[in-house]
């Protein structure tokens, strides 16, 4: 799947991602839970696949 993205939208989204990610990471830090956190950390690990990729200009056609 090709998306494209304007330099607003993009920002936009990076600035989503963070705040998630900031999320994800006190929750990690707060569960207890062996199998939720593992999963958590799946979830930060694709979040941050994200990230890299809409840093990289390439990545995204342009």
């Amino acid at each position: 799947m090709d998306v494209y993205l304007d330099t607003k939208e993009v920002e936009l989204l990076m600035d989503v991602l963070e705040y998630r990610l900031e999320d994800l990471r006190r929750e990690i830090n707060h569960t207890d839970s062996r199998s939720f956190k593992a999963e958590l950390k799946t979830d930060e690990a694709l979040l941050q696949g994200i990230q890299t990729k809409l840093k990289t200009p390439a990545a995204m056609g342009i």
